[in-house]
């Protein structure tokens, strides 16, 4: 295995273990890049995908297995729709709605969430792939 191969596996592994003390401590919530939200979508098989944005964004394009919630359009069924003990990720166009979104759950008691810096047009730009 070459020396790059070694050194992505650990710190793979690493944030892995990061983001597990993170969920573990209560901490609350935090700001994730791309990489680290692929890296927990495929380490969390529980974890619920929320994309903040319209209907017709979401219709337009979504991550795999995302439901959509649209914090704008109506936020106390963004809130009232969620289960506090479930780890969420959340995720927008670009990573304004989704902080507004994650400020909005832990304001509520929620401290399992997470953001995605960057939202789907980092997403994509990393190579991520999308349902369209």
């Amino acid at each position: 295995m070459k020396d790059f191969q070694k050194i992505s596996i650990v710190w793979g592994i690493a944030l892995v273990a990061l983001i597990g003390l993170l969920i573990s401590s209560g901490q609350g919530y935090s700001d994730i890049t791309v990489g680290e939200a692929a890296n927990l979508i495929e380490s969390r098989p529980h974890l619920v995908i929320v994309d903040v944005r319209t209907p017709a964004e979401f219709k337009e394009e979504h991550l795999d297995d995302a439901i959509n919630l649209c914090i704008r359009c109506d936020p106390d069924s963004f809130v009232n729709t969620l289960d506090p003990n479930d780890e969420i990720l959340l995720y927008c166009r670009s990573g304004v709605r989704s902080a507004d979104g994650l400020r909005t759950l832990n304001a509520n008691g929620y401290n399992k969430v997470f953001n995605v810096l960057g939202g789907i047009i980092e997403w994509k730009e990393k190579g991520y792939s999308v349902v369209k």
